[in-house]
């Protein structure tokens, strides 16, 4: 009996742990992307700062068109069934300084 409840105690965090893996990964977290924006690129921030920010989170496109820096990155909804895709939309001044930034989120059931 002993090893019985050892494997399936063993069994229940292996799968609890693949499965905090596998949502860590997959999962795009809005309210995690909002604060990485608000503390690594505040207001004045270089485009080119910006740009790398925005290809760290491997984005399925980024375009950059002057005074805006547009993205796109897609994952998995919190609950793993909905994909979620983010469009950031930066806005730059003359000298290519952050102004601001707006966030739209969509969700698809695939």
């Amino acid at each position: 009996m002993s090893k019985f409840l050892h494997r399936g105690v063993l069994t229940i965090v292996v799968i609890l742990v693949l499965g905090l893996v596998v949502r860590n990964h997959y999962v795009l977290d809005s309210q995690k992307l909002d604060a990485a924006i608000k503390t690594e690129l505040p207001t004045g921030t270089p485009k080119a700062q910006v740009i790398q920010f925005i290809q760290a989170r491997k984005p399925q496109y980024c375009d950059d068109l002057g005074t805006h820096v547009k993205a796109r990155l897609t994952g998995r909804a919190g609950n793993l069934i909905y994909r979620k895709d983010i469009i950031l939309d930066f806005e730059f001044d003359a000298r290519g300084r952050l102004l601001s930034f707006s966030k739209k989120e969509y969700l698809t059931f695939v």
